[in-house]
């Protein structure tokens, strides 16, 4: 395979080598790097990368002049409606391929639905057009404005300054494939800067003009640096295990995530994949803490933490009450370092179940059920998990949010983030007053592994309805006495 000659000057990478622990690509931390903070430019970008703004603006303008000209009914509400319909269906989701065929089935269904509203609102408008008309104006001018608007995209991608600045993880023979595809495709709005692989083919270094770096450095660093914006995940030797390290590491980045399908020259091109030529992808699903709606999971937590705060002041005066009564030269509180967000330590509030014991010890030691410093009231508090609620006001400051991985102390975070695979990706999210892993039973002296599993398997499928649920099993645990 020749090497095309439209492909541009070889990029500079900035890489400095860091120590790799034994067995990983990456070092190990008590969380994965620090999330890209939400700002303007990346809000935009990410609309960018979900939203084809060239078609959107085609028909918002279009689509008002022909209800106008049609008198169908309200131009301004028509136009809101198909338009909404489309969004509804993806007819107006980004592309690295841009077809107007491949849009018309879409276009179609929305344009046919909308026709069915227009025909039970002609007649009080009295339009001379007929419901059939005003759809087949309509389907005709989505089509032509929307083949005008990808021939400009077609033309403003072809320009290198608006492509996205793309690396392929993998140096075999599908990365190399896949490099001669968007080096031919320069339509699809990609612009290889690339290729990282520990162990590349060696005539993948000679047959590409881009440069092939090792894995082992500094990730986060060589994306910022080369403001990456897209990643695709093409074969290599790369182990499971680090390919996800790297795939959540672009995900905390913003970067758009591609993998080419195993067996790809059998993957039909259906529903979220993409192609680049003959190339198909699949597009990675952006991890839920990322999207929009993860902020008003974060804020509703505050919110329903501080009304709780004041609904439950008796049941907390009562229980503190009770925690003084039993040993009244101790605090009431009980105040632990643990490890949150982004690895950040915060200090976690408890009503005090234990009699006191040595800092040092309490921070590296599990207290079990047996344990002999646990008294009356202890027990009945971690029964009901009456001990929890002053983490209410955690979640309110902002340390916590309801619904989390259960937080962990430093000690035990730096052993298990050590030794247990992903155990640190908990820490892409705030820890919780309760999780996944807690309502399955995962607490106190259980499998860490498990937890881990547990929670990154939230953290990947969260969801609002997700929480509800898990806040619901909670309240269930709680009336039966399910505590430690």
């Amino acid at each position: 395979m020749t090497t095309n000659a439209r492909r541009g000057p070889r990029a500079v990478f900035l890489h400095r080598p860091q120590t790799v622990r034994p067995g990983g690509a990456l070092p190990a931390s008590r969380s994965d790097a620090a999330a890209t903070p939400i700002t303007p430019q990346h809000f935009a970008a990410r609309l960018r990368a979900h939203i084809d703004f060239f078609p959107l603006t085609a028909d918002l303008v279009v689509l008002p002049v022909v209800f106008a000209l049609t008198a169908a009914g309200s131009p301004v509400a028509s136009a809101a409606l198909l338009v909404l319909l489309m969004a509804v269906l993806g007819a107006y989701r980004a592309h690295l391929t841009l077809s107007v065929l491949d849009d018309l089935p879409r276009v179609l269904a929305a344009v046919t639905f909308a026709g069915v509203v227009t025909a039970l609102t002609l007649e009080p408008y009295g339009s001379s057009f007929g419901a059939v008309k005003v759809t087949a104006v309509a389907f005709t001018a989505v089509t032509l404005s929307r083949t005008a608007a990808y021939a400009a995209e077609r033309r403003v991608r072809r320009n290198s300054r608006h492509r996205r600045r793309t690396v392929i993880v993998g140096g075999g023979e599908i990365a190399v494939m896949l490099a001669d595809e968007i080096a031919d495709e320069p339509a699809c709005g990609l612009e290889l800067v690339g290729l990282l692989d520990d162990d590349p083919r060696p005539d993948t270094v000679r047959r590409l003009d881009v440069p092939v770096l090792p894995l082992s450095g500094n990730l986060r660093e060589f994306l910022t640096a080369e403001q990456i914006g897209t990643a695709i995940l093409a074969f290599s030797l790369v182990r499971d295990r680090d390919m996800l390290k790297i795939l959540r590491e672009c995900d905390r980045l913003d970067c758009e995530i591609y993998v080419v399908p195993r067996l790809w020259e059998m993957a039909a091109v259906s529903g979220d994949m993409e192609r680049v030529g003959a190339m198909p992808l699949t597009r990675v699903r952006r991890a839920a803490h990322r999207s929009l709606t993860w902020g008003i999971k974060l804020w509703t937590s505050r919110v329903l933490s501080a009304v709780a705060l004041v609904v439950l002041a008796p049941l907390l005066v009562v229980t503190g009450a009770a925690v003084w009564f039993s040993d009244r030269s101790a605090p009431i509180l009980f105040r632990q370092r643990r490890i949150g967000l982004d690895g950040r330590e915060f200090e976690l509030l408890k009503f005090r179940t234990l009699r006191p014991a040595d800092e040092n010890e309490s921070a590296t030691n599990w207290c079990i059920a047996g344990d002999a410093r646990l008294g009356r009231v202890g027990k009945v508090l971690r029964a009901t998990s009456l001990d929890e609620l002053p983490q209410l006001w955690n979640v309110v400051r902002g340390d916590m949010t309801l619904v989390g991985p259960r937080p962990e102390r430093p000690h035990f975070v730096d052993k298990f983030g050590a030794t247990i695979p992903s155990y640190t990706a908990r820490h892409r999210v705030p820890a919780g007053l309760t999780g996944w892993a807690a309502v399955n039973g995962l607490r106190g002296d259980t499998s860490i592994a498990s937890r881990a599993r547990y929670d990154n398997f939230y953290i990947e499928n969260w969801g609002l309805w997700f929480d509800i649920k898990i806040l619901l099993r909670t309240v269930s645990a709680v009336l039966a006495m399910k505590g430690r």
